[in-house]
């Protein structure tokens, strides 16, 4: 069952950013561990998605997790809906309450662009399914045509302007113009300084990671004009803990390494 004991916690802490030259800031978080255990959640839309450490598949209605049928290793959810990968790499799709198959190999997914998806297999390579192919998806008959993107990356998340990720260096990339006609967006990468292990995109253009020693960063002033951002923000929530984060709608979901899941707002 995913069940565990929680309580609220509350951090107004003063801030090192490691930027040149560096600065200090204050940030405030409130932020309330939500009872369960996972070890990957994703949210979008105003909807919450995460899965255990059995592959066991839950999404939160109110303040309680509902399970759903199947097991998926990587679940997410977003403008294209909700998708998955299994341990086996395959890729579903919810529609109504079955998981469909649909064709080709991820181990990872991000539902999070505007209507497309996107993702990377077990060779590092990036893939992204067109808004054409991914909304109307019902099963077999569907038309599919993955798109494969030049590059090497591990971790692979998308926003409504721009897709961030990650490589097996850690080392930190955003392609812009991406766009629900064009998930390769405008041809190329650029690299931003920083070091991150996992990367996510929020629905309103959010970047936060999580790095290799487990602390949290935000991309600060991202927009459609200049995707990229200026800078990242350490934010000073349980370091050295965190595995895995997501924004949507003004909160910041995290998992510990010892899979407890919190949720966090701004004060």
């Amino acid at each position: 069952m995913l069940l565990t004991g929680c309580d609220w916690e509350r951090w107004e802490l003063p801030i090192l950013i490691p930027e040149s030259p560096p600065f200090l800031c204050l940030a405030a978080y409130s932020c309330k561990c939500a009872p369960g255990a996972l070890v990957q959640i994703d949210v979008g839309v105003g909807q919450v998605f995460g899965v255990n450490k059995d592959d066991n598949i839950y999404t939160r209605f109110g303040s309680s997790w509902t399970q759903l049928p199947g097991k998926l290793k990587h679940v997410t959810v977003g403008p294209a809906g909700v998708w998955g990968v299994n341990k086996e790499n395959h890729i579903y799709k919810l529609v109504g309450a079955n998981w469909v198959n649909v064709p080709g190999l991820l181990k990872q997914i991000d539902a999070g662009g505007d209507q497309f998806v996107t993702g990377a297999n077990h060779h590092d390579a990036p893939f992204c399914l067109p808004k054409k192919n991914t909304v109307g998806y019902s099963g077999s008959n569907s038309a599919m045509n993955w798109r494969h993107i030049p590059g090497g990356l591990k971790y692979y998340s998308c926003g409504p302007y721009s897709c961030w990720g990650v490589n097996s260096k850690d080392q930190i990339f955003v392609r812009k113009g991406v766009n629900s006609f064009n998930c390769l967006g405008d041809g190329s990468w650029q690299h931003i300084p920083g070091a991150l292990s996992m990367i996510e995109v929020g629905s309103d253009g959010s970047v936060y990671g999580v790095n290799s020693a487990g602390h949290v960063y935000r991309r600060e002033q991202t927009s459609a004009c200049k995707p990229e951002g200026s800078h990242w923000t350490h934010i000073p929530i349980y370091g050295g803990q965190v595995k895995h984060v997501s924004f949507d709608l003004g909160h910041l979901w995290f998992i510990l390494k010892n899979d407890t899941i919190y949720d966090c707002t701004d004060l």
